[in-house]
């Protein structure tokens, strides 16, 4: 029997940077108002149960008549539409600013220096710091910001996430045309086309597949951010959901929170299927071959005609909320309006509050990394179980025999695992807030919670896709090491990088989640700007704005500096 490989020794930086993570993880535990009354005493932990009994009782018979499926059926349409054109808006508004913030489109070969090279590296920092504020500030508070203007309804969730999309989009799609090997498309170079032309005959072309792949990540996300920006004015299934729960009506809230479930499910099982038509290496066993030029391009023609049909359908059923929308805009006070703009402007620098401005900084932070922790390592326990590679593939690289019965075993794991990451990525962050707040009432506690459960489940997949996209051959070992050995010192080595990736990545939305959940029971910067929006302090909630969006422009360059790139979506 062949050995198991060695166990490969930890580089000195490698166990320096897991300090670093462990000293930040137990600052950010402590610097949390833990809110643990539910199971810190006896009648907290009964009087928390009874609680969440009652809710229970509400799934155990959720309100099924007639008019509450109707009215849950509209809302899930105008949910879904509400995602469907905040993408794509988000997606005309990214292209632009995506191309402005690429090295490869603005600097070209970069070998144009001093000063002629200003205004490009000005328009560089320019489109970069856009998309910076764009994603800086979470869709929920762009929703609010909206609302002043457009009133509560599904044209204000629309704009919202068009922006906060926006921003996600152009910078993925700006980082993903520089990571394009350049000696790739150096002979088109070579030949003298402008930037411009070696852009789209060159980089796009060769980044298109990944491109694509992520645009279809951020539509499931956008389905599942419309789900619930209604609970801050964005209509669709996210109002309901908040109303029944200020109301205590558990079984209509569990008729709306199964509805919701029900289409970010099927949104993501769509997405995930789309996503595997992407596949793009060639030793994979399951991968789908190229067809050929004819075949692709009616492919793509059916495939656009599609989508413009589903965004016309989409505008249709949002079409009475745009009316009532531009009704708001018939009426609102450009005087308020104007005097909104002006306050937010120009921020308040005052001492006290820049100091308050810091500390609330820390909450979104901190929770960040306490919740991103437990996702992660809550992430890589369930890659194994839900993996396809290891539990029913394993035979390519092992060469073991399984008996039908241990295969229909396997099998089981990884349909339960895979759906319990669903189920935990298909019940948004607000939404868990809501059902957690029943057992733990509203604070730090359930939103910390909430923000891993969440996490995990979005983790557990790109974890296990990274897994199983790993060529077999690298993993052939005959019949020596068994399947838990070569995962953990085989697989997980080669599929850690894009691990930490993601890892960082989710950290980053975490963070803005964190500010989101302010208005929630977190606290924080998104409580702050929030309460002084309401009571028209514009110029401090100006500076717990630009707070928000200097805080990713912090997450992002720390990200550029530790060259973190996602090599997949």
């Amino acid at each position: 029997m062949t050995p198991p490989p060695a166990m490969p020794r930890r580089p000195r930086r490698f166990r320096r940077g897991l300090f670093v993570f462990a000293a930040l993880l137990l600052g950010s535990v402590l610097a949390l108002d833990w809110n643990l009354d539910a199971v810190t005493s006896w009648s907290g932990f009964r009087a928390a149960l009874e609680r969440l009994s009652g809710y229970l009782g509400g799934f155990a018979a959720p309100d099924l008549s007639t008019a509450m499926l109707a009215r849950c059926g509209t809302l899930a349409l105008e949910t879904v539409s509400v995602a469907l054109l905040g993408t794509a808006l988000g997606l005309a508004l990214a292209i632009p600013l995506a191309l402005g913030s690429a090295r490869c489109v603005v600097l070209g070969d970069g070998r144009a220096g001093g000063l002629a090279a200003v205004p490009a590296r000005l328009l560089l920092e320019a489109c970069r710091l856009a998309l910076d504020a764009m994603r800086g500030v979470p869709d929920f508070l762009w929703a609010v910001l909206l609302a002043n203007i457009t009133g509560v309804n599904a044209v204000t969730g629309m704009l919202a996430i068009g922006i906060h999309v926006a921003g996600i989009l152009g910078k993925v799609l700006g980082e993903q045309w520089d990571n394009v090997d350049p000696a790739r498309y150096e002979a088109l170079r070579s030949t003298g086309a402008g930037r411009l032309q070696v852009f789209a005959y060159g980089v796009q072309p060769l980044a298109a597949r990944a491109l694509l792949s992520f645009v279809l990540m951020r539509t499931e996300c956008a389905v599942r951010n419309a789900s619930v920006i209604g609970v801050v004015g964005g209509g669709g299934l996210g109002a309901a959901l908040w109303d029944e729960y200020s109301d205590g009506n558990w079984a209509r809230m569990a008729t709306v929170l199964l509805s919701l479930l029900a289409v970010t499910t099927v949104t993501d099982l769509g997405a995930n299927l789309l996503r595997r038509q992407l596949r793009v290496d060639p030793n994979h066993p399951r991968i789908v071959r190229p067809p050929d030029r004819r075949t692709a391009l009616r492919r793509r023609g059916f495939g656009l005609a599609v989508v413009a049909a589903v965004l016309a359908g989409a505008l249709a059923a949002t079409w009475p909320a745009i009316e009532r929308a531009y009704g708001e805009l018939a009426r609102v006070e450009w005087a308020f309006v104007r005097e909104f703009a002006a306050g937010l402007a120009v921020p308040d620098l005052s001492p006290a509050t820049l100091r308050s401005v810091l500390g609330h900084c820390l909450v979104p932070l901190a929770l960040g990394v306490t919740a991103t922790a437990l996702a992660a390592a809550s992430a890589a326990l369930l890659a194994f179980p839900g993996s396809v590679a290891f539990q029913l593939e394993a035979a390519r690289f092992t060469g073991e025999r399984l008996a039908p019965l241990a295969r229909a075993r396997r099998a089981a794991l990884v349909v339960a695992t895979r759906f319990t990451a669903l189920v935990l990525r298909g019940i948004p962050e607000v939404a868990w807030v809501v059902l957690l707040a029943v057992f733990f009432r509203q604070g730090i506690t359930p939103c910390v919670v909430a923000v891993a459960l969440h996490g995990t489940g979005v983790l557990q997949r790109v974890f296990t896709e990274t897994i199983d996209d790993l060529p077999y051959r690298t993993l052939e070992h005959g019949h020596g090491p068994a399947r838990a050995q070569l995962f953990a010192w085989a697989a997980v080595p080669r599929a850690l990088p894009d691990w930490r990736t993601y890892t960082f990545f989710q950290f980053e939305v975490n963070v803005r989640i964190g500010i989101t959940l302010g208005l929630v029971g977190a606290g924080g910067l998104g409580d702050r700007f929030d309460s002084n929006l309401k009571f028209r302090e514009f110029a401090v909630a100006s500076t717990y704005l630009c707070a928000m969006v200097l805080l990713t422009v912090a997450i992002d360059r720390t990200s550029r500096w530790l060259q973190l790139r996602r090599q997949r979506c």
